[in-house]
């Protein structure tokens, strides 16, 4: 019984032993408030321990944090003193400052301790902290004018590329030069960069000749990640120096792209396989005579097996800002299509309005006896605010047609207005009424059209509709047509949805002696979805078509009735690839279709397949089954009862030879359906540049169809001589700029001024160079403001000069003696200070004088700068967005007085801050400080 009564005593000292040990290693609670912390590196990140006192005693005890990486600086590094009362919590801030050099990746960790005193009992916990990758490259282009002044200088860019990320990166400078200066227009570097490190690379190409003939050049220059977004873009313009030149028209590299550009003639003669010759010419030019342009163009050509000479696309236009005239080939595309020849003009009386005038004889070559004409026709047409897509803007338009074709006269009057606009909506109406007389009938239709037009978006929702409605008998092209498209677009995310709705019926009238279009409509309902992948997009898109036709067989004397219905699918992928310049465009449709000429379903797709890679572009298409109504006719008319098909495969390559002066361009179509069984078509095309403005080309094309017996092949040889820009103005200028030295007082008489021989000096980035008598010459200068900037040195300056020149202008700068202003910078901090990197190196220095005038530059790698000013009185600057905002500069915005041959000594003195910690109680009322 003893025995069990001291077990029983054994096991409660026991359980009482360890209750007052679980209370002791209860009584107090330690954590963060946060679970981690992610920065990027960048300023002062802030956490709260919370100590919590669950013991119903009061308790002492003694806080301390540590950081277990040296990029993790933490404000409290001495141990701090704690009193808690029972069941009371206090909160404790911890400030950390994050190295500008931790390093992306780095999972450095905070650790917060409580010891109580009494008890010795311990506690830690532990927050982590996560550097995230901050990307932050810098481009800057220390040069963007350059000179040159023989043959063997070397063009020298200098690029300066600073990382101040977390994380190296790979950086790519991609530099376009005239295609004259290197065979590969699009030169690249590559250089891998550390975090916070800097670099400078030289861009290097040695003028030739060609490059010294040139008045002047642009290379542009952009810098990429490696994933292809872009850093930044800019421009170098080089010149060579001249002592004297005359203003030419800024170098265009786009200039040798053929039948794009003024200022040139193509002849050529073209052989066909019937053993006859066609002769072409084709030349265009363009003057700017003071503030007018004059231009001209001809398109002849003549045919030998039927002697005809061809003149189309040849006029002669004038226009200034406010008029303007053409004459000769003339188009206008308005409700009616309008195109012959004849003149046409322009008027506009203010900035917001312009009038509209011509008239023209219906035939399409200027040579044509007036018996071939199809007609007569004259408009007018007033704008305002650039018309009715712009806001505010409408327009108005009257026309007369006299078409002897059809037999019919028109008289046709338009009105459409941009009725409101505003960022999320756009409203637009037209209206137009017409009088339609035949030769052959009395009496004459009235006819109108009305349309309108609104787009916008409702948050994400962006919607579009075009309405049209004209009657049967209206003037215009689309007569009797009802023409609906109704869209609405959703973007989600990375998902796009849509849904679309066309109609569009025409149900023409006419006279009888003139031909019936078809009556036809279509219907087409479509809903789809789209989804972004990276480089991958793919859609699906279902979608219900109908149609219906009247059409009048060969075979049959009234017309017959022709109705199709269809339920589709299309999917659809594209893939591209930039740095592997392919693109890849794959696209799927089909589905089953009823039409009143079949007994039952059937089955009917096409695909579509595009890939380019750069030289070869391949374009494959496959039908199966008709898709349209006029499939259904085509095959009925001839007869064709077997299940129509369609198989095209069409190649195209492109590629450069010889420094690019050669150009081979070979394309292939092949073609299979069930109507014309096969064909094959091949062209061709070879481009030389025999020199900048001269080249020559070669041209062939062969066409094989195995319905018909003979084939076609023509074989085209021509020459292409290109000239400069013209420019004809009485207005030039000449500009003649003396540079000397000022030597003595220029205030008074005795001072002695010599010339400042061979002294380079920037016009507008042109670089000139002074002859023995300090003199240079600029000729030829259209009207306009100009800056004339000597080069300076570190003995010569002066201030750059604006002129503004619309005369003959001479102009005279005097170069003055540089004082130089010399310093230095040093830190002061002590045991409280942040712990900080102390740079020195890069941070900008400003002198300011007296006038607003400003000097800058940088200090070096120790610290120190030197700036070379001309004499005055100038406040000196250490510039505080490159010193970090820990530090105070005690003695910025020092005072100097700059004089030549004395050198002024300014120091900065950059002291860094002392850290502060505080400890804030928890209690209803919020944090208090302790």
């Amino acid at each position: 019984m003893l025995v069990k009564y001291y077990k029983i005593l054994l096991f409660l000292a026991f359980l009482g032993s360890g209750l007052s040990a679980w209370t002791q290693n209860k009584s107090f609670n330690i954590e963060f408030t946060n679970n981690k912390i992610e920065t990027n590196s960048k300023g002062v990140i802030d956490a709260y321990v919370k100590i919590t006192n669950i013991s119903s005693e009061s308790i002492e005890g003694v806080f301390d944090a540590h950081s277990s990486h040296e990029a993790i600086y933490l404000s409290l590094k001495k141990s701090k003193n704690i009193t808690i009362p029972a069941h009371d919590s206090i909160f404790i801030p911890i400030k950390a400052i994050v190295a500008t050099t931790a390093k992306a990746g780095n999972q450095s960790t905070i650790e917060a301790v409580f010891t109580i005193f009494e008890t010795k009992e311990t506690k830690s916990v532990f927050l982590p902290v996560y550097i995230r990758e901050r990307k932050l490259v810098k481009v800057m282009l220390l040069e963007t004018n350059l000179i040159y002044e023989r043959i063997g200088d070397s063009l020298a860019i200098p690029i300066r590329v600073s990382n101040e990320g977390n994380t190296a990166q790979k950086v790519t400078i991609l530099a376009r030069y005239p295609d004259f200066i290197t065979r590969n227009a699009i030169e690249n570097t590559d250089i891998n960069i550390q975090a916070f490190t800097d670099t400078i690379i030289v861009l290097k190409k040695i003028v030739n000749k060609t490059l010294l003939n040139q008045e002047d050049i642009t290379i542009n220059i952009t810098a990429l990640y490696s994933n292809g977004d872009i850093i930044n873009n800019g421009t170098v313009r080089a010149s060579p120096i001249r002592q004297d030149r005359r203003y030419v028209s800024p170098y265009n590299p786009d200039y040798n792209l053929t039948f794009n550009q003024t200022n040139q003639v193509t002849a050529s003669i073209q052989h066909n396989s019937d053993n006859t010759n066609a002769y072409f010419i084709y030349a265009n030019a363009q003057a700017e005579i003071n503030d007018g342009i004059l231009q001209a163009n001809v398109d002849v050509n003549w045919w030998e097996n039927s002697d005809q000479v061809f003149l189309r696309n040849t006029w002669l236009s004038y226009k200034e800002k406010n008029y303007g005239a053409t004459i000769g080939n003339v188009s206008k595309f308005f409700d009616l299509n309008l195109i012959g020849r004849g003149a046409e003009g322009f008027f506009k009386p203010n900035e917001k309005s312009t009038i509209e005038a011509g008239a023209i004889d219906k035939t399409y070559n200027l040579i044509d006896d007036s018996s071939l004409s199809f007609g007569k026709s004259a408009w007018a047409m007033y704008t305002h605010n650039n018309g009715w897509m712009q806001k505010k803007g409408y327009e108005n338009t009257i026309i007369y047609d006299d078409d002897t074709y059809s037999g019919t006269k028109n008289y046709l009057a338009s009105s459409r207005f941009s009725l409101y606009t505003s960022e999320n909506f756009n409203l637009r109406a037209g209206g137009a009424i017409s009088n339609l007389t035949s030769e052959i009938e009395t009496g004459s239709k009235i006819g109108g059209a009305g349309e309108v037009q609104f787009n916008g978006k409702l948050k994400n929702l962006f919607y579009s509709s075009s309405n049209y409605l004209s009657s049967g008998y209206f003037s215009g092209m689309r007569k009797g047509v009802i023409n609906l498209n109704e869209r609405v677009n959703l973007p989600v995310g990375k998902f796009n949805l849509w849904g679309v709705y066309n109609y569009l019926s025409a149900k023409p009238e006419s006279f009888a002696n003139q031909f019936t279009s078809t009556h036809f409509s279509t219907a087409r309902y479509d809903a789809g979805i789209s989804r972004r992948f990276s480089s991958l997009i793919l859609s699906l898109s279902p979608y219900y078509y109908t149609e219906s036709r009247k059409e009048q067989l060969l075979s049959t004397t009234n017309p017959q009735g022709y109705s199709m219905k269809a339920a589709r699918m299309t999917l659809g992928l594209t893939y591209y690839n930039t740095p592997t310049k392919q693109n890849v465009s794959l696209s799927f449709e089909g589905g089953q279709f009823t039409a009143n000429t079949m007994d039952k379903k059937e089955f009917h797709f096409k695909t579509n397949f595009i890939y380019s890679w750069k030289i070869l572009n391949l374009l494959a298409f496959y039908q199966y089954n008709n898709f349209y109504l006029g499939e259904i006719i085509a095959n009925s008319q001839l007869g064709i009862q077997k299940v129509y098909t369609n198989l095209t495969i069409s190649p195209t390559l492109q590629q450069k030879f010889f420094n690019d002066k050669l150009t081979i361009n070979l394309g292939m179509v092949y073609s299979k359906n069930s109507m014309i069984n096969e064909s094959l078509q091949v062209n061709g095309r070879l481009d030389y540049d025999i020199s900048k403005d001269f080249s020559l080309f070669v041209y062939n094309y062969y066409s094989d169809f195995s319905t018909s017996i003979n084939t076609l092949n023509t074989i085209q040889l021509g020459l292409t001589k290109r000239f400069n820009p013209i420019k004809i103005d009485k207005t030039r200028s000449e500009l003649e700029v003396y540079v000397y030295y000022e030597t003595g007082d220029k205030n008074k008489t005795t001072a002695k001024n010599t010339p400042a021989t061979n002294q380079l000096v920037l016009i507008d980035g042109k670089a000139f160079r002074t002859d023995n008598k300090g003199i240079l010459k600029y000729r030829s200068l259209p009207a306009g403001s100009y800056s004339i900037k000597p080069v300076n040195t570190n003995e010569w300056y002066a201030n750059a000069v604006k002129a503004t020149i619309n005369t003959d202008t001479k102009i005279v700068i005097g170069l003055n003696k540089t004082a130089s202003i010399k310093g230095s910078l040093s830190y002061i901090a002590t045991d409280k200070s942040f712990d900080i990197a102390k740079k020195k190196g890069g941070l900008p220095i400003i002198a300011i004088d007296d006038s607003g005038n400003v000097f800058t530059t940088k200090t070096d790698e120790n610290g120190n700068f030197v700036l070379y000013v001309p004499k005055g009185s100038y406040t000196v600057s250490l510039e505080k967005t490159g010193v970090s905002e820990y530090v105070e500069v005690e003695n910025n915005n020092q005072l100097i007085n700059a004089a030549p041959d004395d050198i002024k000594e300014v120091k900065f003195t950059l002291a860094i801050k002392e850290k502060r910690v505080e400890t804030r109680k928890f209690s209803s009322s919020g944090f208090k400080k302790q």
